[in-house]
């Protein structure tokens, strides 16, 4: 029973095996050299624009916590919020670093210590004056004015050093305020909340994740060109890209640009990666970031935009489907 078994598993591994192949034949047959788990269920439409199976995501995407164990005071921001860069988004709880900054900044505002030590200095500097006054009379003795001027000297570098503490004091108030920063999350960039994963009282551990922001204008597309296609090999910052996306069951093409070239493939898939760059400015077309998108690097033919629109033109009057397989 144990050797059928084995031998079984290995005919359904050779099979599986042999229609992989199958698929990804059919893929490069069809000018689609991207994923091939797609190949068996894919629109006309898509078939006939050809290039490579990818996602569009956030060009900017963070997420983010708090460096030290808190709870979660304050909440500002819910999903799907703008938020401009530096915008408070959460506070945590800041009570005792924020008595300590205040505190910080009393003591960096008062010239008192060095007043004090100026006149301190300044009594040193009178006594020792009037004391040599007196020797060069023969009123005081050489170590009366050995002392006075040791004095002198100590008194001063007393006012020196009251002042190097009072710079280092106004340091100590940047320490304090970055120490109330780290209670606060703001916004690293202009974007959008995509999710707040906590609550008002939450006691958050370090550097757990509470809250992500992200900027989906414009979207990038990171596309595994194959390296046996000739388009790949030429690719250079800066250069266009064609992107089909589908948005509620409709097809479209926008324009993008070529904005990095890895300069190493992966060797078990003989892909690159291309990032690809598109504008997706506030609108009805805005596209969501996470949507699959079919990128190629030469133009499609131009009777494809001109179907592609007759296409559209007939869902909206019924008709379901675009290509020759198109169904009323």
């Amino acid at each position: 029973m144990g050797i059928t078994r084995s031998v079984l598993a290995t005919l359904s591994l050779l099979a599986a095996s042999a229609a992989l192949l199958s698929l990804l034949a059919a893929s490069a047959a069809l000018g689609q050299p991207g994923h091939p788990a797609i190949s068996s269920e894919v629109s006309p439409t898509i078939v006939e624009f050809g290039g490579y199976y990818a996602f569009t995501k956030p060009r900017r995407d963070a997420t983010m916590g708090f460096s030290l164990p808190t709870q979660v005071m304050d909440i500002k921001v819910k999903g799907g919020q703008e938020v401009r860069k530096g915008d408070v988004l959460i506070k945590g709880d800041d009570r005792e670093d924020d008595a300590l900054a205040r505190t910080q900044k009393v003591r960096a505002d008062t010239d008192l210590p060095e007043k004090r030590a100026k006149a301190e200095m300044d009594l040193a500097v009178l006594e020792y004056d009037r004391i040599q006054e007196a020797s060069s009379k023969g009123a005081s003795s050489p170590q009366e004015v050995d002392r006075a001027r040791l004095t002198r000297d100590a008194r001063t570098l007393d006012y020196e050093l009251a002042i190097h503490n009072q710079a280092q004091e106004k340091i100590q108030v940047d320490r304090y305020d970055a120490r109330v920063a780290h209670m606060r999350l703001v916004a690293p960039f202009d974007g959008e909340v995509d999710d707040v994963k906590v609550d008002v009282g939450q006691a958050v551990a370090e550097n757990e994740k509470i809250i992500r922001v992200v900027n989906v204008d414009p979207l990038w597309i990171d596309v595994p060109a194959m390296m046996t296609d000739v388009a790949t090999l030429s690719l250079k910052n800066g250069e266009k890209a064609w992107v089909l996306v589908e948005v509620a069951g409709k097809f479209r093409v926008s324009e993008g640009k070529v904005v990095e070239v890895s300069p190493v493939a992966d060797p078990s898939s003989r892909t690159r990666r291309v990032r690809v760059e598109l504008a997706n400015p506030k609108g009805e077309k805005r596209l969501v970031a996470g949507e699959p998108a079919w990128v190629r690097f030469t133009a499609p033919p131009a009777e494809f935009a001109q179907k592609l629109s007759a296409g559209e033109s007939k869902k909206e009057a019924g008709v379901v489907g675009v290509g020759p397989d198109a169904k009323r």
